[in-house]
């Protein structure tokens, strides 16, 4: 994952700049299309265990949260209806099962996701913010 240094002055000249309230508007829009991004990411990671399609449909987008604090982030994950993060748990590490360790086919997927989410979610946010520069 690429890192950006002085980024913090340059979010304060952008905000001296256009404002506060416009910046907020756009770096939060910017997250929500990267974390649309990567429910589709994870949705196709998902999809090779696809069984009754519950695991897949309950891939959800969180809202931005953590303006307080300075650092923005946006969750992506299982919505909890019907706790289908624990059987993602179970395809993503692998079981124990009657003494010998299961290791399903679908056994990393998730990982996978995440890594190529990094990649794709810093493409979706320097999109996003280009908004701010024009």
């Amino acid at each position: 994952m690429s890192s950006i240094t002085g980024g913090n002055e340059i979010v304060a000249n952008i905000e001296k700049k256009l404002g506060k309230a416009k910046t907020n508007r756009v770096v939060n829009k910017a997250l929500r299309d990267a974390g649309d991004e990567i429910v589709l990411i994870t949705k196709e990671a998902v999809a090779y265990y696809r069984d009754t399609g519950a695991t897949y449909d309950e891939v959800v987008r969180g809202n931005v949260k953590g303006a307080s604090s300075g650092i923005k982030s946006i969750d992506v994950g299982w919505r909890g209806d019907m706790d289908r993060w624990r059987l993602v748990h179970l395809n993503e590490f692998g079981y124990t099962r009657f003494g010998k360790y299961v290791r399903p086919q679908g056994m990393g997927a998730i990982q996978g996701a995440a890594d190529k989410s990094k990649s794709t979610a810093f493409k979706k946010m320097r999109e996003g913010l280009e908004e701010l520069t024009k």
